[in-house]
């Protein structure tokens, strides 16, 4: 089989993006659109050619898939892809991965154990300045890594107070790149918050949080800090290591590897790395990547984000809202199993 054949539930909102990286991807084929309304699917239909499919139990009763992509809003995450799992059908799911941290349990323990091919759509990981400062990562050990980014007001539909609403949902990639970058778990979270800033909605309008991973000495701090009330400022991109220092602007990474000069030794020898033209939706390279690993028989779907690390990502957001509601150190591990 050189094709994966893969249907897409949800065609509205950013659906639309599943839906391209799905009939553009060579290793791909596009077989069915799943939607509750036909109205939303049809222009799938028309522009594609695929049968409209109006629920998921028909999709698995009558139609030969491999596997399916999922974009529905978030209270449905659970539900659908549950379907899909005991389907035994691989799949990527949009972010969050799911509603709850038991739901993302029970999601993730239902992949791992039918060995399906498994990705949440964090698709910046493909991105070439990520993977690049990944790569320098594994070379200088990193100690800090700093996501600064502000932004101005989010639209309407984001301003609710829902945990992954509000800001929450511009560094939801942060988030999830932090371990990816270090490499280590993540074990405690402090945050502080802000709600209804500038708006009576209840959704988090800025968020500061410190991100402890790993264990012993070789521990990292991850850091993120964002608002709405930003535009203008600077974003900042850092990672400070023991073997070294990157720095991202822009579509540049400027870096240096080596051992840290001590007062009176020469510098160490500074790099850049461009990648002009480079802002784009990489969905398609996830799409791609993970279909590549369903045809290969490959569990590992790294660097894409597995149900692990997407089930991870959704621990620590919803950590950082306890944390910046309670104003306490939230251990990830004793929150996770008070919410089981």
């Amino acid at each position: 089989m050189d094709k994966l054949r893969v249907a897409m539930v949800g065609a509205g909102g950013r659906g639309g993006n599943h839906i391209r990286a799905i009939a553009a991807a060579p290793n791909i084929e596009f077989v069915a659109i799943c939607d509750m309304i036909e109205e939303v699917a049809e222009p799938v239909v028309q522009e594609y050619g695929v049968p409209w499919v109006p629920s998921i139990d028909q999709l698995i009763a009558d139609y030969d898939f491999d596997g399916c992509g999922i974009c529905v809003q978030t209270p449905y995450h659970y539900e659908t892809a549950m379907q899909i799992i005991e389907a035994g059908r691989h799949l990527v799911t949009e972010k969050p991965m799911a509603g709850s941290i038991t739901q993302a349990r029970e999601m993730m323990e239902g992949v791992e154990e039918r060995g399906l091919v498994a990705a949440i759509s964090y698709q910046l990981r493909f991105g070439p300045i990520y993977l690049k400062m990944k790569e320098l990562c594994e070379q200088i050990d990193p100690l800090q890594i700093v996501f600064a980014r502000q932004r101005g007001m989010l639209l309407d539909k984001y301003l609710s107070p829902e945990p992954f609403d509000g800001i929450m949902d511009f560094i939801s990639h942060d988030i999830d790149m932090i371990p990816f970058l270090a490499g280590r778990e993540p074990r405690k979270v402090y945050a502080t918050m802000g709600r209804s800033v500038w708006t009576s909605t209840g959704s988090v309008s800025y968020m500061t949080c410190d991100i402890e991973l790993g264990e012993g000495p070789h521990r990292t701090a991850g850091v993120i800090s964002s608002s709405m009330g930003g535009s203008g400022i600077p974003q900042r991109f850092d990672i400070m290591g023991r073997n070294g220092i990157a720095v991202a602007e822009g579509n540049t990474v400027s870096y240096a590897v080596g051992a840290n000069p001590m007062p009176g030794e020469p510098g160490r020898d500074s790099w850049t790395a461009a990648f002009d033209g480079e802002r784009r939706d990489f969905t398609g390279d996830l799409y791609r990547h993970w279909a590549a690993r369903c045809l290969e028989n490959s569990a590992d779907i790294a660097p894409a984000a597995s149900y692990r690390e997407g089930y991870n990502a959704l621990l620590i957001s919803l950590a950082m809202i306890e944390s910046g509601e309670s104003g306490e150190v939230v251990d990830l591990a004793e929150f996770a199993e008070a919410a089981e």
